[in-house]
């Protein structure tokens, strides 16, 4: 492809190609998680100007990879990237604006807060276009967000292969009313299934999707149309601990506590299930101090001092 013809300095002197290699092996400030290799080839990226229609434009990095486009901010004059974001291709749409801003385009999704993108020259926008336009493309066809997705086809997740392809939508679809840093940042799944979840005493059961990430335990909703899937709640494994229930009538429950939640019952459909997740969330992990899980103090402004 001819962009590879012709690669002046980018930044600081390097090309993206160095920068590229910059991104996969240097930390990048902000960046939690999996490391920003997980994501995949970078297919393009450079420095834009990025904005919305009521907020002013900053200068960023944007790095396109197969299901996500990567926002960074650039700090000059420590020579480093510090993360700002990262979108799902999926669902997103891409369009041309004719203004008096040149080089401009706009992405927008039904989750996706609309932003301006202002290239620094025309060649720099034909590739984003074009390289943009086919990846979304690509995402929509490899995790679809209409409601023929195939969401109904992998719930419930009884199947390895199910479990298999439900991670891999995760990674790359919208979830609704999610909260808190991007679930790629939560680290790799370590076991996922679908269970019955009553909450208090007097609560009904309810169907849950539950994850486990090495330092959460993530609940989410599949909607009846099995179209979408919402963000439910997530819980620090440090705060909570699980124990067995008495067997009665063959079902296979147990019961999640802490101090920061009223007593979770779960019901697992298959032993397999019961095993494991006992498994992850009974394993020893380090002890926290309880004072460092409450959030920090607030320290009052100094008042003015009379004279």
């Amino acid at each position: 492809m001819f962009f590879f013809l012709f690669q002046p300095d980018v930044l600081w002197g390097r090309t993206r190609e160095e920068l590229a290699n910059l991104l996969s092996t240097q930390p990048v400030r902000g960046w939690e998680g999996m490391s920003i290799r997980s994501l995949g080839e970078i297919i393009w990226s450079s420095l834009v100007f990025l904005g919305t229609y009521y907020m002013e434009m900053c200068e960023c990095y944007l790095v396109l990879s197969s299901f996500h486009l990567l926002i960074l901010s650039v700090d000059r004059r420590n020579k480093a990237f510090v993360y700002e974001g990262l979108l799902p291709l999926a669902g997103m749409r891409l369009r041309e604006i004719a203004s008096a801003i040149s080089h401009t385009f706009e992405i927008s999704g039904s989750m996706i807060e609309s932003r301006l993108v202002c290239c620094q020259n025309s060649a720099d926008f034909d590739m984003w276009v074009q390289h943009l336009q086919h990846q979304i493309k690509m995402a929509n066809a490899h995790c679809p967000v209409s409601p023929n997705n195939n969401i109904s086809f992998l719930v419930p997740c009884d199947e390895q292969w199910k479990k298999r392809e439900l991670v891999r939508h995760l990674w790359c679809n919208t979830i609704l009313k999610w909260e808190g840093k991007p679930i790629q940042h939560l680290g790799r799944i370590q076991y996922l299934t679908m269970v019955q979840v009553t909450s208090g005493c007097m609560g009904a059961p309810e169907e849950r999707l539950l994850i486990l990430f090495p330092e959460d335990l993530l609940f989410l909703s599949v909607d009846t149309d099995r179209t979408a899937i919402t963000y439910k709640g997530k819980l620090p494994l440090t705060g909570i601990q699980a124990k067995e229930k008495p067997a009665m009538l063959g079902r296979l429950q147990f019961e999640i506590t802490g101090r920061l939640t009223e007593p979770i019952l779960i019901t697992c459909s298959t032993a397999e299930d019961y095993e494991k997740c006992l498994f992850y969330l009974q394993k020893p992990r380090k002890i926290l101090d309880p004072l460092t899980l409450q959030p920090p103090p607030i320290i009052p402004k100094k008042s003015r001092q009379h004279r």
